[in-house]
């Protein structure tokens, strides 16, 4: 063999070598699934798994239930980062999910009822878990018709893109990743808005924003590979980051992911993959703070308001308010009783006072407002006004409010105070006592009279009797003597 052969030989097995290593590699990085695969709920595993170890997709426990998700796998527990047909009710045990011949994803309850999980207008040839978290299928062409990323949930993983007018929206809770309260959107604007998920998407509703300060428009939200969480243009130029990042790039070590947690706060986590399973999971930013969770509109309901001792949050009633669920506090207070008429009298002042919750407001919703006083004033004007029942003071001015209250909180660095009308305790207690006494009164009179007139009827009835047999006994007389 000439030497220009051998050295087409040495490269031609370079390359092959070459390829061979990149297609290895590439199949290291994703787990194929074919066509006609099939899970069920009580299979063992019921999921896929896949080569990294980190990520699965396949069913997850949702009360004695399931639902189809990807999950990062971890000890002491997974978490969940995707959930399909998110809002719709968990499956029965006995469920089938399944990749169909013909190349549909397809979810099949205990009924036999079937539910796609991905919509496409080509058949599948081929689906893959990809080491980022991003479940894919591919065409015969071995072109992405479908992918994860495309629909995020709550959760952002490396990589993947929050586009505009695009929004997360928070879980109910950990164990349910059902809609919560809260959603974050990224409007056409550039920026990040979070803010309640029933209100509409109005600027005085947002408790939080990024507040790029950016020109330009239509940017998207990404999570790079050192942790560093930005905007970009659409052009890939930083408009803004929400955080440095410099941390480790080890996939298989490190993994990063963003959340919109159940509490409606976007945080950073970091998950540190250990031996057999094992992972340690910390906080690396957060867009609000620990101390300032009350700013979140909407975590406590109607009525109520939100205090923090501590690492605690805790949703409180205001005096003469009580939970509409004791077993769910969050969803807000009701007013335990209703004005009475004599709110309306004169002795209004004597059958009610006010009381002050201080560091403690609502949203801003008077019907009616007082300038220039002081506190003093603001809940004499409030106990004289029957249509008041709160008002919060602030400065000298003093708002009187309607209900039902929204957005409470309670923050020591606050200078509102709430004054909230309450009936004096002991008033309803004297007021039955009085009301018993004249009922007493009133009836020892009634049987007095009654007994006076039933007497009184008894006398009346025996006189007549005996002005009748008199009478009777007159005319027989006068008969007999004409007689004679």
């Amino acid at each position: 063999m000439s030497e220009l052969g051998i050295l087409m030989a040495s490269k031609l097995l370079l390359l092959f070598f070459f390829c061979h290593y990149s297609i290895r590699k590439a199949q290291s990085l994703q787990s194929n699934i074919t066509t006609g695969s099939t899970l069920y709920t009580n299979s063992t595993p019921n999921f896929w798994p896949f080569s990294s170890g980190h990520f699965v997709f396949g069913f997850y426990p949702s009360g004695n239930r399931f639902k189809v998700g990807i999950w990062v796998v971890g000890s002491p527990k997974n978490t969940i980062v995707w959930t399909s047909r998110r809002n719709d009710s968990a499956v029965s045990p006995g469920a089938t999910l399944v990749f169909s011949i013909d190349g549909r994803l397809l979810l099949l309850s205990s009924t036999r009822q079937v539910q796609p999980l991905a919509q496409t207008t080509q058949a599948a040839a081929v689906a893959s878990m990809h080491d980022s978290g991003n479940f894919v299928l591919y065409n015969s062409s071995s072109k992405i018709i479908w992918a994860s990323f495309d629909y995020p949930t709550d959760t952002l993983m490396v990589s993947q893109k929050l586009v505009p007018e695009k929004t997360l929206y928070s879980s109910v809770s950990k164990t349910d990743t059902s809609f919560g309260n809260f959603k974050l959107l990224l409007a056409r604007d550039g920026n990040l808005y979070a803010l309640p998920i029933r209100s509409l998407q109005d600027r005085k509703y947002v408790y939080w924003s990024s507040s790029s300060g950016s020109v330009e428009r239509n940017l998207t939200l990404n999570l790079a590979a050192d942790s560093r969480f930005y905007l970009s243009s659409s052009s890939g130029s930083s408009a803004m980051n929400l955080t440095a990042g410099g941390y480790l790039v080890d996939g298989s070590k490190v993994l990063y992911r963003a959340t919109f947690d159940v509490h409606g706060i976007l945080r950073l986590y970091r998950h540190q993959m250990g031996s057999q399973g094992s992972s340690n999971i910390s906080i690396l930013w957060m867009a609000i703070r620990e101390e300032n969770r009350c700013s979140v509109k909407g975590i406590c309901g109607p009525n109520s308001f939100c205090s923090i001792d501590g690492a605690d949050l805790s949703c409180l009633c205001p005096p003469r308010f009580e939970f509409v669920d004791p077993k769910q506090v969050s969803i807000g207070c009701k007013l335990n009783l209703t004005a009475k008429k004599d709110c309306f009298g004169d002795n209004r002042k004597a059958n009610y006072r006010m009381t002050s919750l201080p560091n403690t407001a609502w949203e801003p919703n008077e019907y009616d407002l007082l300038s220039s006083v002081n506190e003093e004033g603001c809940s004499e004007n409030c106990l004289e006004d029957c249509n008041c029942v709160v008002a919060t003071f602030r400065d000298t001015m003093c708002f009187k409010q309607k209900l039902p209250l929204r957005f409470g909180m309670r923050n020591s660095s606050l200078p509102t105070t709430a004054l909230v009308k309450i009936r004096r305790e002991s008033l309803q207690n004297d007021t039955d006592v009085v009301v018993n006494k004249i009922t007493k009164k009133l009836g020892k009179k009634l049987v007095i009279v009654g007994l006076v007139l039933i007497s009184l009827s008894i006398f009346i009835f025996l006189l007549s009797e005996y002005l009748i047999f008199t009478y009777r006994a007159w005319g027989c007389k006068m008969l007999m003597m004409s007689n004679i």
